[in-house]
């Protein structure tokens, strides 16, 4: 198994009954970590755009999909057709996270509920440093209206992670009530 995706899974920490969605599920390894977390409690959907690697998805996480703990899907994102909202989105080492594209972290925008979360995973290329990683992710999501809660790093991988910018709307505005003279 990667590292960077056992760190990845490890860091987010998904729960029991979590809905979590994957962007990038290549052959699955993540969606099982994510399995055996939610503990028959809760759902994870992957997506990836390789019919061969969601079919290796599938072969890997056959009980989870069995269960109906796990789902996975064909399609690129944003664009593919997903399932409710979700308390958890992640995506390690998917390029439309690490463009100047808003398109994927404003999709994930309306599939996060109120208080979930999106984690951005990446690592730079050989010979790179992470700060320039953690910062071209830190903007791209801010830019979108995110705020960076925590970044983590682990070895060559780091993780960015946001709240959704419904959150921080209603987080400042519920500050900026709480100071204001009456």
């Amino acid at each position: 198994m990667p590292a960077r995706i056992a760190f990845a899974v490890e860091a987010m920490d998904p729960q029991p009954g979590s809905d979590v969605l994957e962007i990038g599920c290549g052959g699955g390894v993540a969606v099982a970590l994510v399995c055996e977390r939610l503990r028959r409690r809760g759902r994870v959907v992957g997506v990836d755009r390789s019919a061969t690697q969601i079919d290796r998805a599938r072969r890997r996480n056959r009980d989870g999909v069995d269960a109906g703990l796990a789902e996975l899907r064909v399609g690129e994102f944003p664009g593919v057709d997903l399932p409710g909202s979700f308390d958890l989105v992640f995506a390690v080492n998917v390029p439309g996270f690490r463009s100047e594209d808003p398109a994927a972290p404003t999709a994930v925008a309306s599939l996060l509920r109120p208080a979930g979360e999106l984690w951005v995973f990446d690592e730079p290329p050989p010979g790179l440093a992470l700060g320039p990683v953690s910062m071209r992710i830190s903007a791209l999501l801010s830019r979108c209206g995110y705020a960076i809660v925590d970044i983590v790093e682990r070895e060559r991988t780091v993780g960015v992670r946001a709240a959704p910018p419904d959150v921080t709307a209603s987080s400042a505005a519920t500050a900026a009530a709480a100071t204001s003279p009456r």
